[in-house]
């Protein structure tokens, strides 16, 4: 039921005209179709139910109205879409820390890489440690995928801003990584 209620919200934020009653209709009728597609492509309960949130609001703004069998295919469609960008986002990350972990060793210091289930507390904690605009650009560049043009665009400030933030923001994240 929390779920219909951030759809609820989410929907109504952008002001489409449905009442509660058939928008919990329509999570109803797919929600259980929709969550065990994505989670079968990506085995995480979490990115499922974003995936199949996401592919439900996509519907709805889109104002689209499809007979009941086209309308399941659609979601399903989408869904697996979603599920499947999902997954190459999860593979580019992963490649970008590997090549990260490689750059951090020749090229930033003394910052000790040991098992990634170790490190992952550390960077988070150092994360959280960053302030508001090192941690903002930190994530989006590094985790989200955004490119400078992108943050800047975003946050809107000057390319040459972000550019500085993230590797200032960078250098700090690695001196609380090492004093951690």
């Amino acid at each position: 039921m929390q779920q219909t209620c951030i759809l609820f919200r989410y929907i109504y934020g952008n002001k489409l005209e449905m009442t509660r009653e058939e928008i919990n209709t329509f999570y109803n009728r797919y929600r259980v179709r929709l969550f065990n597609t994505s989670y079968r492509i990506l085995g995480d309960r979490m990115d499922a139910e974003e995936v199949m949130q996401d592919a439900m609001i996509k519907y709805l703004k889109s104002g689209m109205s499809l007979e009941l069998p086209k309308e399941e295919a659609w979601l399903v469609k989408s869904t697996v879409r979603g599920a499947i960008d999902r997954l190459r986002k999860k593979k580019r990350d992963l490649e970008f820390l590997e090549e990260y972990k490689a750059d951090s060793i020749e090229n930033m210091g003394n910052v000790k890489w040991r098992d990634g289930a170790e490190m992952v507390p550390k960077i988070k904690e150092g994360m959280a440690r960053l302030p508001d605009g090192y941690r903002a650009v930190l994530s989006m560049i590094l985790f989200e995928g955004f490119d400078y043009e992108e943050v800047a665009q975003i946050i809107e400030v000057k390319e040459s801003t972000v550019r500085s933030q993230y590797m200032r923001g960078k250098e700090r994240l690695i001196k609380i990584i090492n004093e951690l």
